[in-house]
């Protein structure tokens, strides 16, 4: 059983998503972003899963429950929680020249419309930046003192490398690695679309 009590956590939570929402951290994005990428999952969480930003993988519904159905098999858990290290995901979009009379006006409404084109929105994703992650960090590591679960599972060399060193761990990053922090595991992955249980039935093993 996960550390921590679930009706604080959804209290710390919600308040906590209220802030994301409102971010304005990284001003260029906010035009392309409808709304930002919130974790989801039980709320009292064994493992936490930590994705750099959304993906083709992570949108697709049935990629996660696989991810999460394999990560509950081999750690032998029933809570799982998933959340993002940059909320917003950025994208490279062909018209934002336009934007300035837009001012601080999300241009992505409803079913991803785009208000410059009249289209769906065609910005494409890109990774994004060391100053929007650093931006966006400090979400993530509230998240992880909130849920304070037993391990906590860093999808790719990104994720675990500005994590890890938000902890004071300057070590090269490995994938297969552990580290324990504030009482916590916390272990390094491949990327999401890499994982599979092999890696998954390994970081198990030396979890403990």
């Amino acid at each position: 059983m996960a550390n921590g009590n679930r009706d604080l956590n959804i209290r710390r939570v919600i308040e906590m998503e209220e802030r994301v929402a409102k971010c304005k951290r990284c001003d260029a994005l906010l035009h392309c972003v409808r709304r930002p990428s919130m974790g989801k999952g039980e709320l009292d969480p064994d493992v936490l899963m930590v994705f750099e930003c959304e993906s083709a993988f992570t949108r697709d519904l049935s990629n996660l429950v696989e991810l999460r159905n394999l990560v509950k098999k081999d750690f032998k858990v029933e809570n799982v929680y998933h959340n993002y290290m940059v909320r917003c995901q950025p994208k490279a979009c062909a018209i934002r020249s336009s934007i300035s009379s837009f001012n601080d006006t999300g241009c992505v409404v409803r079913d991803n419309n785009c208000l410059l084109s009249g289209k769906t929105c065609e910005g494409i994703p890109v990774k994004p930046s060391n100053d929007e992650i650093l931006a966006c960090l400090p979400f993530l590591l509230e998240e992880i003192e909130i849920f304070r679960p037993h391990h906590v599972l860093l999808f790719g060399e990104r994720v675990a490398f500005f994590t890890l060193r938000s902890y004071g761990i300057f070590d090269n990053v490995v994938i297969g690695e552990k580290h324990i922090l504030s009482g916590m595991n916390f272990l390094i992955a491949t990327a999401e679309e890499e994982f599979d249980t092999n890696q998954c039935q390994e970081l198990h093993r030396i979890s403990f």
